[in-house]
């Protein structure tokens, strides 16, 4: 499915489902890993792209659009990145962040997350356990979980280590 709307009207939809809604920027790489690892745990998934649903190697295609059905696809205004980023932040109660690459993407999510008071934990280099992804979901009283990261050109050879490790993490979600 695929929604248009207002940042207000992206929120209260979002809001729709109880429990945990997880939430992405729907870039390749760990945006597209967390989303179909939610989707596969029974999570809802809302997934916010930029005009055109633009990725980094083009409008987001058919086959990859398979990969994330049962997600709620969202488009925005802009065709920007960098306010996709910050829309999803904004939309999010908290970050999760994968950033083993160091991409710009994600230093703009945490300028973001700094900038707009969402909390953000740094789950770079698999430090975090399922216990304390939890503990920090539920001490900032986190609905909408926001996973944010590298796109997939910067993932080349730690693909399969962040796969298991956002997997993990999705799997510490359901215990919400």
């Amino acid at each position: 499915m695929t929604v248009r709307g207002t940042d207000a009207e992206l929120r209260a939809q979002l809001r729709l489902t109880p429990g945990i809604t997880v939430l992405t920027g729907g870039q390749t790489g760990i945006d597209t890993l967390a989303a179909r690892a939610a989707l596969g745990a029974g999570l809802p998934v809302h997934v916010v792209f930029p005009r055109g649903f633009r990725q980094e190697d083009g409008p987001l295609t058919p086959p990859r659009r398979a990969e994330l059905r049962g997600a709620v696809l969202h488009e925005l205004a802009s065709a920007g990145f960098a306010p996709r980023t910050r829309a999803c932040v904004r939309l999010a109660d908290a970050v999760l962040l994968f950033d083993p690459a160091g991409g710009a993407g994600c230093a703009e999510t945490t300028r973001a997350a700094a900038l707009l008071g969402r909390p953000l934990l740094d789950l770079t280099g698999g430090g975090a356990a399922g216990r304390a992804v939890l503990s920090f979901l539920r001490d900032n009283r986190a609905r909408v979980v926001m996973f944010a990261g590298c796109r997939g050109s910067l993932l080349a050879g730690q693909i399969d280590v962040v796969r298991a490790q956002v997997e993990q993490v999705v799997a510490a979600l359901c215990l919400l």
